[in-house]
């Protein structure tokens, strides 16, 4: 439950940006309909984060296309890894094999390179 409440604050704060936050809003401009899922490996929680042209995007549920997708071994794994906003927490995870992506890996460094825009 935790991890979708944050994947859902995470949808609105990105949405807030993109209408705010100048240097946030420039580096999704240029995007025309990316696909960002986030989820857990069996399904059971996720959010679809799309971005075209500047404007942000969401859908709730893991079974939608995507064109690069983070996917956490479990939602608990998700929350803290994510809560913690720290890169070497997702390098851990990833070498634990805790996450994993899956699509174009350009594109999930890109969406978590605009997060750190606006956190």
């Amino acid at each position: 439950m935790r991890f979708s409440i944050l994947l859902f604050f995470l949808y609105k704060i990105l949405r807030w940006a993109s209408k705010h936050k100048p240097a946030y809003s420039n580096y999704i401009g240029s995007i025309h309909e990316v696909r960002i899922m986030i989820k857990t490996a069996d399904g059971k929680h996720g959010r679809l984060f799309i971005f075209d042209k500047g404007a942000v995007s969401s859908r709730s549920g893991a079974r939608q296309g995507y064109d690069a997708a983070i996917i956490w071994s479990d939602a608990g794994t998700g929350f803290r890894v994510m809560a913690s906003r720290k890169d070497e927490e997702q390098f851990k995870a990833a070498a634990a094999g805790r996450m994993k992506l899956d699509g174009m890996a350009f594109f999930a460094q890109w969406f978590n390179d605009g997060v750190k825009l606006v956190m």
